[in-house]
């Protein structure tokens, strides 16, 4: 009876983390005009949780072999089936997206994403270190956000230029369109 409950639970894992892989994998998929990427979070990127599954899954098939314990192959090769789905759909989730619409901060994540128009203002702040780049924008429903993106030392200087292309003409010409010409030439 537990054997059949331990195999029904692997499945479900198996299934549920193979739904969670292909749905980021769909998601990246369809985002399109991408001019910069990076991962997000600590350890370059990569997802932890999933690593310390497959470690742990790992060092169990080790243990049980020393140990002559007898377990079948097919469940330490289902947790890792499992752990590599779990890895590639958190891996493809925690990318930062910099596209000609706008900023994605994670595939999966509808919420913070931010276009291009709906951005007010922005400014660059340093935390704990590192560069981070401030925007305040409008959502859809007319109330203010702050979207705050740590952004690699590799690509400080591209993102910047970016940021400047999309957002400072636009903004410029606002500053003009309501103080005149004129008045900004003093």
């Amino acid at each position: 009876m537990f054997a059949t409950l331990h195999i029904l639970l692997l499945c479900g894992f198996i299934g549920v983390t193979s739904m969670l892989m292909l749905i980021n994998v769909m998601s990246r998929l369809r985002v399109r005009h991408v001019l910069l990427a990076w991962r997000t979070g600590r350890f370059w990127g990569l997802p932890l949780w999933p690593l310390g599954f497959m470690a742990f899954v790992g060092g169990s098939m080790v243990y049980t072999d020393l140990t002559g314990h007898v377990i079948a192959p097919g469940i330490f090769a289902g947790y890792l089936v499992g752990g590599i789905f779990w890895f590639t759909g958190v891996f493809f989730a925690s990318t930062f997206l910099v596209t000609e619409a706008g900023l994605i901060g994670g595939v999966g994540r509808a919420r913070r994403a931010v276009a291009w128009v709906q951005i007010a203002d922005y400014f660059e702040a340093e935390d704990r270190g590192k560069r981070c780049f401030v925007f305040l924008y409008v959502d859809e429903r007319g109330r203010r956000g702050r979207l705050e993106v740590p952004v690699p030392d590799a690509h400080q200087e591209a993102f910047r230029r970016i940021v400047r292309a999309k957002i400072d003409a636009r903004i410029e010409y606002r500053v003009q369109q309501a103080y005149g010409k004129k008045a900004l030439e003093g």
